[in-house]
């Protein structure tokens, strides 16, 4: 074999050497949702109103096919007995508050909309990084359903918010404006990494938000004996 042709298979067999180990050790983040995930994920949501408005004041998560809605408990403080939800903002729903946790700013809900629903998956915050997509619907500026992408910027702000502080919250960029809170965040995948709490600032364009962890979320729906 002359030296050339050794050199030619010896490059050949680090070249298929590398991209065997990258194909099994490599895990690339999806690109998109897919449309049956935006699909799922748009069943889930829904809008909260005030009373006779259609405007959308907030934003919450359908749990189950009995009804129960979980939102972030600020939404509705203060008009409980007044609030509405929709998913078309055409028909509305009353609603009952079944539990509440003010010291992580949750809430359940009940409606009479019920909706035959797939196993809610949830992602542990530890298991996030920095740079990875999200998504959600929302209610940004009270237009109901609107589809709203971004990535997390922070897996750890404990503190930030003087209302929870000892909850460590998941800082995003792109998909937190008033009208949000309330909402599911979810990865591309559909697991969902929480419940939308606030947002950093209102002005246009400024759309940092902090997410509840879905941990925090589901030792809540266990307490509440919310089977989801």
């Amino acid at each position: 074999m002359s030296k050339t042709i050794y050199i030619k298979f010896l490059l050949l067999l680090i070249f298929f050497s590398y991209f065997t180990f990258c194909s099994k050790n490599y895990n690339p983040i999806q690109i998109e949702p897919t449309k049956e995930i935006i699909e799922i994920a748009k069943n889930r949501t829904v809008t909260l109103h005030y009373h006779i408005s259609d405007y959308a004041k907030g934003t919450g998560l359908l749990l189950d096919d009995k009804g129960h809605v979980l939102t972030s408990r600020h939404v509705i403080l203060g008009w409980e007995d007044r609030v509405r939800i929709s998913q078309d903002s055409k028909t509305f729903f009353d609603v009952k508050v079944i539990i509440e946790e003010p010291k992580l700013d949750l809430v359940i809900l009940k409606t009479e909309l019920k909706r035959k629903l797939p196993k809610l998956e949830f992602i542990d915050r530890n298991d996030l990084e920095i740079n990875e997509p999200v998504f959600l619907f929302g209610s940004a500026w009270g237009l109901a359903n609107s589809f709203l992408k971004g990535y997390i910027s922070n897996t750890d702000r404990s503190g930030v918010d003087l209302n929870l502080k000892l909850v460590p919250l998941i800082q995003t960029i792109g998909t937190s404006y008033p009208g949000c809170s309330g909402a599911g965040v979810y990865l591309y995948d559909g697991k969902l990494i929480g419940i939308n709490r606030a947002t950093i600032g209102s002005e246009p364009g400024n759309s940092i938000g902090l997410v509840n962890p879905s941990g925090y979320v589901k030792t809540f729906l266990n307490l509440s004996k919310i089977e989801i």
